[in-house]
């Protein structure tokens, strides 16, 4: 009898694409998959009678996509079905407060940064099974072009959340507290020293200013100031390409928000505003670097990252301690190198990486080729797929 796994899809394509790239993976290894589009969710759960006729192993989703979802009014349906769910998550966990709360009690949560995963198991003990999951790329499974071939030099994809901060801020007059000062003051700190996460920075602005509070409170008040977090990641992500473009080099820019940037009509930036996630991973294959700054991630990865790997391309993104003990970084080592690694606040440096690697077409040819073996053997989503049948399966 086959093994059989449930999957949740249809709110973002880019959390899909996760998702199919697991389905085909579980697949290959012999499981048996329910797939429940959730757009269309009374057909799915119309096909789960018949799937559940025979033990499942688990559900599977991203960001909480049906984690909470009830069949009638406080009856989690995967705690009635007795189907553990697992939950990853591809944001910081702050953000989810309310639905990790009220997480089922066979619910697993997986964090793909080990920060994320330290916050869950100090402010979410009701959730039984937590733990750290890298994130995956995906492998179009084509041939790459040579780099001397391609034809955008520099690639980056990621929107400016400041954008929409408004609508996750809090009401102020509803803390105790002056919450707005002790936000600005954190803000201020992830600028000035980029290694600090954000609930540290929120949690020592408190104790500074004498505000102290058990851990349940300040999970609360840190998942309602977490928009610090938006603004730092926009900061620095507005700061990497005012420094390129200002430089002179020609970026392809993807995403929202950067209609504001008063350097958006320069002549060597390409904005192509909001594509489909597979259309930015169609366009790393004709790309000879895609750079990545990381959603404050900083001990984890980003797909974008793994994704420019095994695309062909040459990798260039800012440090997390996940990316320093996994990957060869070309500022420590010449031979083998596998991607280019920066610290946000040494933009000199991203500029003088740069300079060298256009200028060398066979040294990006060598990163490139080195980064996309690792990414192939250690970094796609059916090497993530393994690792849950190894790890995680046998304890549920």
């Amino acid at each position: 009898m086959k093994p059989k796994l449930i999957f949740l899809t249809g709110v973002y394509d880019t959390l899909d694409i996760f998702t199919m790239e697991l389905i085909r993976a579980f697949e290959r290894m012999g499981y048996d998959i329910l797939q429940i589009d959730t757009k269309h969710l009374m057909d799915g759960l119309s096909k789960l009678s018949a799937f559940i006729n025979t033990p499942v192993k688990a559900a599977i989703t991203f960001n909480n996509l049906a984690f909470n979802l009830e069949l009638a009014a406080g009856r989690n349906i995967w705690e009635d079905l007795k189907i553990p769910c697992i939950n990853i998550l591809m944001d910081h966990p702050f953000c989810y407060y309310d639905a990790l709360q009220s997480a089922p009690y066979n619910g697993v949560v997986l964090c793909i940064d080990k920060k994320h995963t330290d916050y869950l198991q100090r402010f979410f003990p009701n959730i039984a099974i937590t733990g750290f999951l890298a994130h995956g790329g995906k492998d179009l499974e084509k041939k790459p072009l040579p780099i001397r071939e391609r034809q955008i030099d520099i690639l980056y994809a990621g929107g400016l959340s400041r954008a929409f901060v408004q609508n996750v801020m809090p009401d102020f007059d509803s803390f105790d507290f002056d919450a707005q000062k002790i936000a600005e003051l954190a803000y201020q700190r992830l600028i000035a020293d980029v290694s600090l996460t954000a609930e540290q920075a929120i949690e020592e602005e408190l104790v500074k200013n004498e505000i102290q509070m058990p851990d349940a409170e300040l999970s609360a008040v840190i998942s309602k100031l977490h928009y610090v977090e938006l603004l730092a990641t926009s900061y620095y992500r507005e700061q990497v390409i005012r420094v390129l473009v200002e430089h002179g080099f020609c970026v392809h820019l993807y995403g929202r928000g950067w209609e504001t940037c008063d350097f958006i009509n320069k002549p060597n930036l390409v904005w192509e505003g909001v594509v489909s996630a597979q259309e930015v991973l169609e366009q790393m294959h004709n790309s000879k670097i895609v750079l990545n700054t990381m959603t404050w991630f900083k001990d984890g990865t980003h797909d974008r990252v793994l994704n420019g790997m095994l695309a062909g391309a040459v990798a260039v993104t800012d440090e997390s301690i996940y990316m320093k003990e996994n990957f060869v970084d070309a500022r420590e080592k010449a031979e083998d190198a596998e991607l280019v690694l920066f610290h946000l606040n040494k933009m000199d440096e991203l500029v003088k990486w740069m300079d060298q690697l256009l200028a060398n077409p066979d040294l990006m040819q060598e990163l490139a080729d080195w980064g996309r073996q690792k990414a192939v053997l250690q970094h796609t989503w059916s090497c993530r797929a393994k690792e849950l049948q190894e790890d995680l399966f046998p304890m549920l």
